[in-house]
């Protein structure tokens, strides 16, 4: 079963029986026209009705699509749909229908998953067919069954559960206003909001996750000089070490390490994930991301860390692997981090690569999916929370390196990423000013913020438990330019921040009921 789906209420296939009749009742479409299979008028509604009702009890049989369907509550009102997008399928062939998933579909849905879909009502055709009487060639009309079906290629989607917009909006509105635990019973001494000490052992693991995770840079800085100052028995190895990481190991430059993939799914990532949680999400499930093209693909907002990028993208905890199986995620992070002894080893084998010019174009080629976080560090600045200010209107670098290697853009939000911390200086304020001057010397720099810690909710380094929701966009192709002019550049630009408000647009509302947060590019 896939991770991120809560357990409700078993649907047994004696439910699905008995809900049947009752849910055809739901059905508007009654006086639908006939179809002919094979030299036989047949119903449409007749064939809409028994396709849906062996689909579903396939899907429930099947223990990864379980997680999808036994969920469910009201039978009636998923009957009903399924007949009416099977009919729509064949009343309309390629036009098919449109669906509006769930959000716990969206998270879970892989492209194993759509395959598995496909399957099962291909096969819930063809079982139709076969015992239909008075077929004359059951072959023949299996085939066209199947090949009307097959016309739509969203309909799989359709036959998921769909939303529950009310309850929907209930839970994602209550999860973005907490603290992760913090409420109106929670006991405050001397200003401080005190955390229970007795909590359920699953979320002390995802706090360990949180703690190991968010310590990983400074434990290697700490590590290092005690190796340095205190470990004598290390200098050795340091002498060895540290002029092969300057000066010969130059892969994070040159398109990075193959990634191991049973370190992306350690798991101390899956609890850190789970802390949030974070989820990925791909806004069109049947986008086409097949790896024959390099991708170009845009983070935003940068936050504090880009922890939504973290953990969606440099770690297997969401289910990378399993909704884009032809893509290796390489994500650009400083130049610092990638020096760092130890763990510059950990980040490579990650699927982590150097933020530069060149060690990006090394990675764009087909196969790979480079992930920028646009907006940088002057982005960081502008993290508020409850606001998305974005650095991009300026960065024309990232849409050169598109059009120069004809790599596929791909915009993706990462909602909840600026409401993680709580951050101190915002624009106006001399705490803003002073990081200012601190970003035009060093080129980098890092707002002040503070989140909680392991005993209270409103101090403290680690960040708040808030949902982190990256969805992914729909590729926009490039073709490929030797020396764009700047009319390409902006052409692309303009195209590329028209498709980044449109996907904010599409689901803001959903992932962040309650909230008017305009999207404000800078």
């Amino acid at each position: 079963m896939r991770r991120g789906h809560s357990s409700a209420p078993h649907v047994s296939m004696l439910d699905i029986h008995d809900a049947v009749d009752l849910a055809d009742d739901d059905i508007a479409l009654r006086d639908a026209p006939e179809l002919r299979l094979s030299g036989r008028r047949t119903d449409y509604l007749e064939v809409a009705r028994s396709v849906a009702d062996k689909f579903i009890i396939r899907c429930l049989l099947d223990q990864t699509l379980r997680s999808f369907y036994g969920s469910t509550t009201d039978v009636m009102r998923l009957k009903a749909q399924q007949v009416e997008a099977i009919l729509a399928a064949m009343r309309f062939g390629g036009r098919g229908p449109a669906a509006r998933l769930s959000l716990e579909a969206h998270r879970g849905l892989s492209e194993e998953h759509l395959g598995r879909l496909r399957s099962h009502l291909e096969a819930a055709a063809r079982e139709h067919v076969t015992l239909t009487q008075g077929v004359t060639r059951p072959e023949d009309a299996a085939e066209e069954l199947v090949a009307r079906l097959r016309s739509v290629p969203g309909l799989p989607l359709a036959l998921l559960p769909t939303e529950d917009h009310k309850a929907e909006v209930v839970e994602q509105a209550t999860a973005i206003k907490r603290k992760g635990g913090d409420d109106d019973h929670t006991k405050v001494v001397g200003g401080l909001k005190l955390a229970p000490l007795s909590v359920p052992i699953q979320r002390r693991r995802q706090m360990f996750g949180c703690m190991i995770c968010c310590s990983m840079v400074p434990g290697a800085v700490v590590a290092t000089g005690l190796c340095f100052f205190y470990w004598r028995s290390m200098w050795l190895l340091l002498v060895t070490y540290m002029p092969w990481v300057i000066f010969f190991d130059r892969a994070p430059w040159r398109g990075g390490r193959q990634p191991w993939p049973s370190l992306r799914r350690c798991f101390l990532f899956r609890w850190f994930s789970e802390y949030f949680p974070a989820s990925l999400i791909k806004a069109n499930p049947r986008a086409d991301f097949n790896g024959t093209r390099p991708v170009l693909m845009g983070y935003h907002p940068h936050g504090i860390l880009s922890f939504g990028a973290v953990c969606n993208f440099g770690t297997d905890a969401t289910g990378w692997s399993e909704k884009f199986p032809n893509l290796t995620p390489r994500i650009c992070t400083l130049n610092l981090n990638i020096k760092l002894p130890f763990l510059r080893e950990l980040l490579t084998r990650l699927g982590f690569i150097a933020a530069s010019r060149g060690s990006v174009k090394n990675a764009l080629r087909p196969g790979n999916a480079v992930i920028l976080v646009v907006g940088g560090a002057a982005e960081a600045l502008d993290t508020k929370p409850g606001a998305y200010v974005l650095t991009l209107k300026r960065r024309t670098g990232f849409f050169r390196l598109a059009l120069e290697h004809g790599a596929d853009l791909v915009p993706t939000f990462g909602f909840g990423e600026n409401d993680i911390y709580e951050t101190v200086g915002h624009e106006g304020t001399m705490w803003y000013s002073i990081q200012r001057r601190i970003y035009k010397w060093l080129t980098f720099t890092l707002p002040v913020f503070y989140g909680r810690n392991v005993f209270t909710y409103n101090m403290g380094p680690l960040p708040y438990r808030r949902p982190l929701t990256v969805v992914v966009g729909e590729p926009i192709q490039v073709e490929k330019r030797e020396s764009p002019t700047p009319e390409e550049l902006e052409a692309l630009r303009s195209k590329y921040i028209k498709a980044l408000r449109k996907l904010y647009d599409e689901w803001q509302p959903r992932l962040e009921p309650g909230r008017e947060t305009p999207l404000v590019i800078v």
